[in-house]
């Protein structure tokens, strides 16, 4: 997707944002944004700075993560950057945040940053969406490759952020200690405890941990140990499948079950 700046965006929609920061006096434009974004910037205004994120309304793909972020913003402000407003005009739709002043966490071996996410996560488990709550769940995204037993395995009722890339794991100072603020909830679902974990396995593996290390950390939380060997290797299936053109990916994923 071709991404744009402050500049290129319609006149109706820069002046619906300004309504809600005030003049715009300096942008950022992120242009490695990994997600389906068109827009993606921090804004500097006379009251501080603004992260702010969309796309045309036409693109479907990104109107869906902006209506799960939307949905989810309430449950997850403990941990994750607070949702000013959503802003739709002029075709487009977009949602301005908080900024958050800090960088990315280090996942890598050895790392501090590792203990400040893991009580995040405990935290995210500790999360219960209320009955009906309109996120899709988490065997929808892999139904063309599951069968209907695997999809059932994978079923519940947790939210599962289901995107900790490394990009959205970040850090900011609270005081005397550091906080992670898990940032881009835009492929948020319901399932089971544990695919939280299941998912990050592979981004401990690209920071740099040996499969062994990173099943051994992903170890230290109950929901994991308790998860089913079926139901693993539901999710490893699903995931495999997803990155069947990559065999280097499809090779990490199966050593989630060697143990």
């Amino acid at each position: 997707m071709e991404q744009q700046s402050w500049t290129e965006l319609p006149n109706g929609v820069r002046s619906a944002v300004e309504s809600v920061t005030g003049p715009v006096l300096e942008t950022e434009d992120i242009t490695t944004w990994h997600g389906s974004t068109a827009f993606v910037a921090v804004l500097t205004t006379g009251t501080g700075k603004v992260f702010v994120k969309g796309a045309p309304s036409t693109d479907t793909e990104a109107a869906e993560q902006r209506r799960r972020e939307t949905l989810v913003a309430p449950l997850v402000t403990r941990f994750a950057a607070p949702l000013i407003a959503h802003v739709a005009e002029d075709g487009w739709i977009l949602l301005l945040f908080g900024h958050v002043k800090g960088g990315n966490a280090d996942l890598s071996p050895g790392s501090i940053d590792l203990g400040y996410l893991a009580a995040t996560l405990r935290d995210v488990q500790q999360v219960r969406p209320p009955h009906g709550f309109a996120l899709p769940p988490l065997a929808d995204q892999w139904t063309e490759y599951l069968t209907g037993d695997q999809r059932s395995l994978l079923s519940g009722n947790h939210l599962v952020h289901n995107d900790l890339v490394p990009s959205n794991v970040m850090l900011r100072q609270a005081g005397y200690t550091r906080q992670v603020v898990l940032v881009d909830w835009g492929r948020a679902v319901l399932g089971p405890a544990w695919a939280e974990y299941a998912g990050l396995y592979m981004w401990l593996l690209f920071s740099g941990h040996t499969p062994e290390a990173a099943r051994a950390w992903l170890g230290q939380f109950p929901a994991w140990r308790m998860a089913s060997r079926a139901g693993i290797r539901a999710y490893v299936a699903g995931a495999t499948a997803e990155c069947a053109n990559s065999p280097e990916h499809a090779a990490r994923w199966a050593t989630l079950l060697d143990q």
